[in-house]
């Protein structure tokens, strides 16, 4: 059970060929703000689990399967980035962004619906981002458009990329999309165990 709106989450499930439904976690993470001690990790992985915990709420009792939150930052200079506000903040994360590396990290959080407490994963996965120098022009025109509404950092990855953007990628290229899937069959692997042995 997928705890998120997001549908290039539930993109990648699909395409890895995972049999899911969502399930409203009823958790605007553009509402919170984390704490200044916060890092990427810490924050992603609680604002994932805070996310499954809600979406539990909404099922039935005795519901099986295993629900799955996540939430996607980006990292820069010690500093969380998670989703601009409005187009003005969009518009100093690019910005900060251009010809600079930054963290994207992605919080998951597997939980037993009937065992929260002691049937849970919480883990998160890092790829590192390097933008090409970018032209105030170019972030301009890109803003103009709002397609960076609900983004972590602001941007769609392969939409920047297929733009003409000069991005590279260090990692998992679906971390930075919200999901890693290069580890994710191992996770929920580990997670099958918990009905398997209940």
């Amino acid at each position: 059970m997928l705890a998120s709106s997001s549908p290039r989450r539930a993109q990648i499930l699909a395409e890895l060929g995972l049999p899911f439904e969502v399930v409203s976690a009823g958790v605007d993470d553009g509402d919170l703000s984390p704490p200044p001690t916060a890092t990427a990790a810490s924050w992603t992985v609680s604002m994932a689990y805070l996310k499954a915990r809600a979406a539990i709420d909404q099922l039935p009792a005795g519901a099986c399967g295993v629900v799955l939150g996540a939430d996607t930052s980006c990292e820069l200079d010690g500093q969380i980035i998670g989703k601009p506000a409005d187009s003005q903040e969009a518009s100093r994360m690019l910005h900060l962004m251009s010809g600079r590396t930054q963290r994207v990290v992605t919080g998951v959080a597997l939980v037993n619906p009937n065992n929260p407490q002691d049937h849970r994963l919480m883990v998160t996965d890092v790829a590192m981002v390097t933008f090409g120098p970018l032209e105030g022009t170019e972030i301009d025109r890109y803003v103009e458009t709002n397609g960076w509404q609900g983004k972590a950092g602001g941007y769609n990855l392969a939409e920047r990329i297929a733009d003409g953007w000069a991005i590279t990628v260090e990692g998992d290229p679906d971390t930075v999309v919200g999901l890693p899937t290069q580890r994710l069959t191992q996770w929920l692997e580990f997670a099958a165990r918990w009905e398997a042995n209940a």
